[in-house]
Formats: structure tokens, sequence, C-alpha cells
């Protein structure tokens, strides 16, 4: 029993730094890929003229491919987007560690001098 004493003793009596524990922090951010423009999907050449007079040569699966086209190019934009703002929040979180890590280092180095 008296060593327990003894050991609370030293533990409390002991200084702060020599508590404390500064985890460096870690991240692995990869940005994405864009799809890029080469992807892009080219409008048919007839719908070349459907800007100027609002009618077309288009036979239905012309119409329906670019249609398709451009709705798998908008998802891919899309995950792009995604897989972006994932990218940024582990971003912020790894500097939030690296500010809470500067911190716990600085108050440690502090500690000693007191």
């Amino acid at each position: 029993m008296l060593r327990l004493a003894f050991l609370f003793v030293v533990i409390i009596a002991a200084p702060n730094s020599a508590l404390a524990y500064c985890s460096e922090p870690y991240a692995s951010v990869t940005l994405p890929s864009s799809p890029g423009s080469y992807k892009k999907p080219s409008v048919p050449y007839c719908l070349s003229g459907y800007k100027y007079s609002r009618t077309h040569t288009c036979e239905d699966w012309e119409i329906t491919s670019y249609q398709d086209d451009v709705e798998e190019y908008l998802e891919e934009l899309q995950d792009y987007a995604n897989e972006a703002v994932a990218a940024a929040n582990r971003a912020i979180t790894f500097a939030n560690s690296a500010k809470e890590y500067a911190k716990c280092e600085s108050d440690d180095v502090l500690d000693e001098l007191k």
C-alpha cells in the first residue's frame, strides 16, 4: 500500500511534460484526375445547324447516343467534383491535426520551462 501511495505522489508531482505525448499527424491526400476535355462528347454533325434553324437531320439513335454520352460525361464530372471535395476535406483534417500537433509540441516545450 505504501508503494502505491508513493507511486501516486510521484505521478502527481511529475511535470506535465513527462506525461504529454504529441502524435505527429499523417495524411495521404491524392488529388483526383479530371475527366478532361478529350472525353467531352462531340455534337453530332447532324445537329450542327440546330442552333440557328432549330431543325436537325439526325436519326433518333444519333440523338439518343449523344444524350447518353452527355449524361455519362456529366456523371464523370460529378464524380470528379465529389472526389475533389473529399480530398479537400482530408487536407483540412490534416491541417487541423498539424495545428493540434504544433500546439502540443509548443505546450510541451513551454512546460519544460516551468
